[in-house]
């Protein structure tokens, strides 16, 4: 009677493969073994429903579940379209723990009966303590096979070898030995990173991305991996890519690997490829600043885009009365959510006010005194010699280091990770590294690497920066590239009155006469400005900008780790409109 139900039944296969190193022809013999393995049970289908996935991971979750063979296996499953599932091994299902689970709940949901080559039947006694111990080994097996793998990946990187497809201005040449594939080298195309170079110098004017694409494609510059054209969110990767800095970046998110920190979170290993750099750790930076758009992106007509704190939540303000005034965002949608700690109405300033607040500023960082101070620094840099600039280095990299340490110990006491932190961490990683290497070079050269630079700053006049910035001569994206670089910190505090509004801005008079010679700054100290803003009651407004404070000799942040953060405690209302 057995034999006659059996001899009566339709039959659901399902065959996968998980890797390129293995051979398509795995599917084929999958399911010639499970077909041989229920007839030797004495099941004659009628009916043969077979799903497969070739070169898809069961592990994964992402992967688990996007895998459209095993998709239709679950749809006929729910609609009842098979008596018995033969499977070559259970890990063929998957091996993703959530996954397992929910197939071991079809199994008692339903009658359908799970039949594997390797000799594990539902039908049988105590099979599902067998499943779920089946289970468990391929988890494992998928666990330990990661580990290795990623483990041998990090050996050829640490080797000087390269693991990944070549990026655009780069061509990969295999190397042998014995016969053998031991590794992968790149190699710079000259031709293609001249190209590298115009894009990081494009992005760094405030170009966005989308106009870079656009660039791109009117250029007739082939995509990388047999593309169609090129889009911003293309060229965004490929300008963030560290290789073109002479790094290669490994995100250690393996919980085996001894590179964690002490709290389990995955950490970044950094390996040297200083014969690929293609642009400086300047360019390279001044391309990632986010500060060039309040999206990233490149986009806005204002030129204060992206620039302005608020004082109260620390978010970037954004453009609004169609873009006659600038208001904080984030404050307004808690203030609408009932944040008890939300200012009472939104911090909001108008262009005009700004206008007027930045043609303040300029002119009073860059009056006569203070042009004398900074031809004064310049002048002593020049004196001191590749020694006094090795003693500067030398400072800047124990700042940095006692900053990253800082960074370190409020990471590992979050209960939760902390996105801002950890990206502030990377950010202070990366110009530490850069100012290791620009100490690395001076004591190999024993040559100072900015007297060139120097002597062009003492020969030009800063005021002429004024002008240049306020005369409507530069486009929008050029010129808040330049002013987000100008001024670290620009921060709306807040209000007084109703029509009185204060500011911190921080300006960096080191990068004004470096813009100005398209040289290298090499003057890090900020002068902070702290200003009130007043308005007539009466229209046409009437302004009147007035100096509170202000401080010179500040050691400035490094460029693109300056946040509101370290600003002192301020309370921000609604703010002149």
């Amino acid at each position: 009677m057995r034999e006659k139900l059996e001899s009566a039944l339709i039959v659901a296969v399902y065959a996968r493969y998980s890797d390129d190193s293995q051979s398509p022809m795995s599917i084929e013999d999958q399911i010639r073994r499970v077909l041989e393995h229920a007839r030797r049970l004495g099941i004659e289908p009628v009916k043969v429903l077979k799903f497969t996935d070739e070169d898809m991971s069961g592990y994964k979750k992402r992967d688990a579940y996007a895998r459209p063979g095993f998709n239709g296996l679950l749809e006929s499953w729910d609609a009842g379209a098979f008596d018995v599932l033969l499977v070559d091994e259970f890990s063929r299902l998957g091996r993703n723990p959530r996954q397992l689970l929910e197939i071991v709940e079809r199994l008692d949901d339903t009658r359908v009966r799970l039949i594997c080559a390797d000799g594990l039947d539902s039908a049988a006694p105590g099979s599902r303590l067998a499943i779920n111990f089946k289970g468990i080994i391929a988890q494992e097996e998928s666990r330990s096979t990661s580990h290795r793998v990623k483990r041998g990946m990090v050996g050829q990187l640490t080797r000087g070898f390269m693991m990944s497809p070549p990026s655009f201005g780069y061509r990969a040449e295999r190397q042998f030995e014995g016969g053998r594939a031991i590794g992968t080298h790149w190699h710079v195309i000259e031709e293609e990173a001249k190209v590298v170079r115009r894009l990081y110098e494009m992005r760094s004017k405030g170009m966005a991305f989308d106009k870079i694409a656009r660039w791109l494609n009117d250029s007739d510059v082939e995509t990388p991996r047999d593309g169609r054209i090129w889009r911003a969110a293309g060229v965004q990767r490929l300008l963030s890519n560290p290789i073109y800095r002479g790094e290669v970046v490994w995100k250690t998110d393996d919980v085996q690997s001894s590179a964690h920190s002490e709290n389990g979170r995955p950490v970044m290993q950094v390996f040297e490829r200083p014969h690929l750099r293609i642009v400086s750790d300047e360019l390279w930076a001044s391309a990632q600043s986010e500060k060039i758009s309040r999206s990233g992106y490149g986009g806005g007509r204002s030129q204060y885009s992206g620039l302005i704190h608020c004082g109260h939540c620390e978010n970037i303000l954004s453009s609004t009365s169609k873009g006659r005034a600038f208001s904080c965002g984030s404050c307004g949608a808690n203030r609408l959510a009932g944040d008890p700690l939300a200012p009472t109405s939104v911090p909001t300033v108008s262009v005009a006010g700004l206008n007027e607040v930045l043609s303040f500023a300029l002119e009073r960082v860059m009056n006569d005194e203070r042009i004398g101070q900074v031809h004064e620094r310049l002048r002593e840099k020049l004196s001191q010699g590749p020694e006094g600039e090795l003693a500067e280095l030398r400072k800047k990299h124990d700042r940095l280091e006692k900053a990253g340490q800082h960074l370190i110990r409020l990471i590992c006491r979050r209960d939760q990770p902390d996105p801002l932190l950890e990206e502030e961490y990377a950010k202070t990683s990366t110009e530490l590294r850069s100012i290791e290497r620009q100490i690395k070079v001076l004591q190999t050269t024993q040559a100072s690497m900015s007297k060139r630079d120097l002597a062009a700053q003492l020969g030009v006049n800063p005021k002429s920066l004024i002008k240049k910035l306020l005369d409507g001569q530069l486009p929008a994206e050029r010129l808040r590239a330049v002013l987000s670089q100008l001024f670290p910190k620009f921060i709306f505090l807040g209000r007084e009155s109703r029509y009185i509004a204060r500011f911190e801005i921080h300006f960096a008079p080191g990068v004004a006469v470096a813009w100005l010679t398209e040289t290298k700054p090499v003057i890090d100290e900020c002068v902070v400005l702290r200003i009130k803003l007043i308005g007539s009651a009466r229209r046409p407004v009437r302004w009147e900008v007035v100096e509170e404070v202000a401080e010179v000799g500040t050691p400035m942040c490094p460029p693109g780790n300056c946040h509101v953060a370290c600003v002192p405690d301020a309370t921000a209302e609604t703010v002149l409109s």
